[in-house]
C-alpha cells in the first residue's frame, strides 16, 4: 500500500452552493487493472468513525463504506444505479444516473472525474460533480 493525499471537490450544480473541497489522507493499491484507495472519514465530512474505500476500473468507481455510515455506491458512465444511503438515523433509496465517469493516471497521481444525477425515495436531488485527485505521499527516510 502507498501512502496518498485524496483532495475531494464537490459541488451541486444549481444548488446555489460553491463548491466544497476536503483533504484526507490514506493508501493506495492497484491490482488487475483494479485501483484501490482507503482513508478515513473526518469531522469535516460528517462521516466521522467511518471508512471509505474507492475503487475504479477504467470504465467504473464503487464508493464503499463502512462503520458509522454503510453503503456501496456504484457508477458507470450512461448508466442508472441504485442503493440505500444508510446512516446512522434513517436508510434512504437512492439511484444514481452517471453522466461522466474518466479516470486519469500520471506520475505518481490519478485524477478522477465523476458528474451524476441523483434521486432520492424517487424524487429528483441534484447533479453532483466530484473532482477527485489522489497523489502519492513522499516517505521520509529519517
Amino acid at each position: 500500500m502507498v501512502p496518498v493525499r485524496i483532495k475531494i471537490h464537490s459541488m451541486t450544480k444549481d444548488s446555489g452552493d460553491g463548491p466544497m473541497t476536503f483533504v484526507a489522507y490514506g493508501s493506495l493499491a492497484e491490482k488487475n487493472g483494479t485501483t484501490f484507495v482507503r482513508y478515513e472519514e473526518s469531522a469535516v465530512t460528517g462521516m466521522e468513525g467511518t471508512k471509505t474505500t474507492l475503487k475504479w476500473t477504467a470504465d467504473t468507481l464503487t464508493v464503499i463504506r463502512h462503520g458509522k455510515y454503510e453503503h456501496r455506491q456504484y457508477y458507470e458512465r450512461g448508466r442508472n444505479t441504485s442503493f440505500n444511503y444508510v446512516t446512522p438515523y434513517l436508510s434512504i433509496p437512492m439511484v444514481v444516473f452517471t453522466r461522466l465517469l474518466t479516470a486519469e493516471k500520471g506520475k505518481g497521481r490519478w485524477l478522477l472525474a465523476l458528474e451524476y444525477d441523483v434521486s432520492m425515495d424517487q424524487q429528483p436531488n441534484g447533479r453532483i460533480s466530484l473532482k477527485i485527485e489522489i497523489e502519492e505521499e513522499e516517505v521520509s527516510g529519517h
